[in-house]
């Protein structure tokens, strides 16, 4: 049987973390702003992310440096609620570990890919050197994709990857990303098995938009940019999605040109991500998180007796990450205000 959950407890908790998060003045006072120590400062001074950023010491902080210290949060908020549950509730919520510990084996593959300087990025890992569950002074000697899935031999990650070893390289980074995504969702339904008929539910509620678009990009990049067979691409994508069934992705997969494929996709619920301009490939993706973004808001007002409100905010918090790590990258470049919108998960 199921452990007992206190979602009144939650709930409460849910609430007020989310009643910290920035406020949409916080985004265009952070805009304003002309370095990454002012953006630093700010933070430490007027947000949670103060934990973690202290004000007497930002003098030349680097935006990778930045990035760790937000991303200390997720681990705190983790370690948080972990303490409301136990038995197989808190063994469901410790997968999110996995979740970010895959966005740093994605950030180490694409700077290989890019050769980028791996050592000098070890002080940057936030989730793989957590749990030392991966050896992080092996992977960072790590000089192709293929070494990196040879260096994760002994992690949960290596069943999934090993596939991968077939000397293919021109596509080998997609193909890594696209497996390590639905590593963690064969993880996490596992996990799901053992939760109430109530959770589960509410689980797929809160996912089921994520995993469709988490398709839909991998179906539409690795189509288009990639000229991906379509049993192979549809061997990558994720069960268990929201409005998209399993008949409606394999028919997304088999599309015959990317035209049909975009065709396909103004059928289907999510037909605002085609916009048949220039600009559809650059801001996909923020159409995509803006989308989850203002459902997974709607969720905790719903404040439900289940597991939605504490996964709905998690991927809140993860959001308003990525929003303020996009903003240094507006600061550097001096973005007007006026078009801040358009690369921000949040409007403004």
């Amino acid at each position: 049987m199921p452990a007992v959950v206190n979602y009144e407890a939650i709930n409460t908790k849910v609430h007020s973390i989310l009643g910290r998060r920035l406020k949409g003045d916080d985004y265009k006072k952070l805009l304003s702003l002309t370095s990454v120590n002012e953006i630093a400062l700010y933070l430490s001074k007027n947000s949670d992310y103060g934990r973690y950023i202290a004000s007497d010491n930002l003098n030349g902080i680097h935006r990778d440096e930045l990035e760790k210290k937000l991303k200390m949060m997720l681990i705190y908020y983790i370690d948080k609620f972990d303490n409301y549950f136990s038995g197989e509730y808190r063994d469901f919520f410790m997968t999110f570990y996995s979740k970010y510990e895959i966005y740093d084996l994605k950030r180490l593959a694409r700077l290989i890919h890019i050769e980028g300087e791996l050592q000098s990025l070890r002080e940057y890992l936030v989730f793989v050197d957590y749990y030392k569950n991966i050896n992080v002074d092996n992977i960072i000697k790590a000089k192709s994709i293929v070494e990196l899935i040879e260096f994760l031999n002994n992690s949960v990650y290596y069943p999934y990857l090993k596939n991968l070893l077939d000397g293919n390289k021109e596509e080998n980074l997609f193909r890594f990303e696209m497996v390590l995504d639905k590593t963690y969702f064969s993880i996490l339904f596992k996990k799901i098995k053992k939760l109430s008929g109530i959770d589960k539910k509410a689980f797929f509620e809160v996912f089921g938009p994520i995993i469709d678009m988490i398709n839909l990009q991998w179906i539409y990049r690795g189509k288009k940019f990639y000229n991906m067979y379509p049993d192979e691409l549809f061997n990558y994508t994720i069960d268990g999605g929201g409005k998209l069934n399993y008949k409606s992705i394999k028919e997304l997969c088999y599309s015959k040109s990317v035209e049909e494929l975009e065709d396909r996709i103004k059928l289907t619920p999510y037909s605002f991500l085609i916009k048949g301009d220039d600009m559809q490939d650059i801001y996909m993706e923020r159409r995509m998180n803006r989308y989850i973004y203002y459902k997974l808001i709607n969720t905790i007002r719903k404040n439900k007796r289940d597991i939605s409100n504490v996964l709905a905010l998690m991927q809140i918090i993860e959001f308003e990450i990525r929003d303020i790590v996009s903003i240094t990258e507006m600061v550097r470049y001096g973005i007007e205000l006026s078009q801040s919108n358009n690369f921000l998960i949040k409007a403004v």
